[in-house]
Parts: structure tokens; C-alpha cells; sequence
């Protein structure tokens, strides 16, 4: 079934197969509402502020804190102009294992493993412009490309998800509400607190 199908949006430019495990650096579905029209679109998990030199920034900001992501100057433009929500069954955290004194995956989902969305931020990147050699031995420029990137929020942890981290993604709901069209107060955020914690083995 195409998140299309689930999800009240106008468009989906992005045919997702369900993965286990999405790293950051990897493309995801993102729901983002602009010119009107709420889309899914393929975006790559680490979000690259439009004033980067270079797109390494992405690699360290693949996560914003709620409580102060509208005052980073990473983050600013996007809490203010470019929300979005990314769809999922779940998230991991990682918990030391005594008997086996090594790091142990945990699932956590919803009890009935129903589709919800991390909160997030979205931001266009354009890549410097090129020049390279012709057949005539001269250069022809090469325009930039647009990377579209994300990051997800979090906040403290319910009280389940607090045994194993301290922090903890903004879970919406499937419904949109104003999250991607309005300007919700960052303290109004909700979290989920009937979420499930399955060992992964």
C-alpha cells in the first residue's frame, strides 16, 4: 500500500518500500506542505542549512531538540517556514546488556504497530555550480543541484523510553493537523506516551 493511500495528501513523487532500518544520510518519505499542496517526496535524513558551504553539516544535525530548535540559527528558518512530518512504525534505541555487556536494539511502536510521524524540519541545499572542460578546450558551467534534506525533532522522554535514553522523537498522530500548515507553539508539541518497547534479538 503507498503511504498515499494512508496519509490525506495531494501528491507523492516517492514509491517507499518499507524498510526495517533507516540511517541518517539515507533518503526517507517526508510529508511537506508548499504552494498550497501537502506531498510526499523522497528527502535524505540529515538536514543541510540553505547558507552550508558544503554538505557535511548534514551528518551532525540529523536531529533538532524541540525546546530550542527555533532559536538555532540551523534550524531557525525552517521552524518558521519548512515543517514537515516523517511516517513510521517505530523507532530504536540502544540499551547496554548486562549478560552480554554489549549494546542491545529496542524497538519502540505503537501497541497495535499502526502508522504515526516524527515531527521534523525540511531545507533546500543547492550544490556550488561547476565548470568543466568542453571538446574545444574551454569550460562549460554546470548549474547546481538541490538536495532536499530533514531533520527530526525530539524532546525529553516518556517515561517508558526514559530507561533507555534521554531524549525521545515529537510523535504526531497520522492527521496532519497544524503541524506542516500552521504555527503551533513549540511547548504545545505532542508526544506519545502508549508506545511499546520490543527487545530486538
Amino acid at each position: 500500500m503507498m503511504l498515499a493511500d494512508v496519509l490525506a495528501v495531494d501528491a507523492c513523487t516517492y514509491e517507499f518500500e518499507p524498510r526495517p532500518m533507516i540511517y541518517p544520510t539515507e533518503a526517507a518519505p517526508v510529508i511537506v506542505s508548499e504552494n498550497g499542496r501537502t506531498e510526499i517526496r523522497p528527502m535524505r535524513w540529515g538536514l543541510i542549512p540553505h547558507w552550508a558551504k558544503d554538505e557535511s553539516l548534514g551528518k551532525k544535525l540529523f536531529n533538532a531538540r524541540v525546546e530550542t530548535a527555533a532559536q538555532k540559527p540551523a534550524f531557525r528558518d525552517a521552524w518558521e517556514k519548512r515543517r514537515c512530518l516523517i511516517p513510521a512504525t517505530g523507532f530504536y534505541e540502544w540499551n547496554h546488556n548486562a549478560d552480554t555487556g554489549r549494546k542491545q536494539p529496542y524497538h519502540f511502536h505503537l501497541p497495535d504497530n499502526r502508522l504515526f510521524c516524527f515531527a521534523g524540519l525540511w531545507e533546500t541545499w543547492e550544490t556550488r555550480p561547476t565548470e568543466q572542460p568542453d571538446l574545444f578546450g574551454g569550460h562549460t558551467a554546470h548549474t547546481g543541484s538541490n538536495i532536499e534534506t530533514f531533520t527530526i525533532l525530539t524532546t525529553k522522554p516518556n517515561e517508558l523510553v526514559s530507561k533507555f535514553h534521554d531524549r525521545m522523537p515529537v510523535i504526531h498522530g497520522v492527521v496532519l493537523e497544524d503541524w506542516v500548515h500552521g504555527f503551533p507553539n513549540q511547548n504545545n508539541l505532542p508526544k506519545t506516551s502508549c508506545l511499546k518497547a520490543t527487545l530486538v534479538e
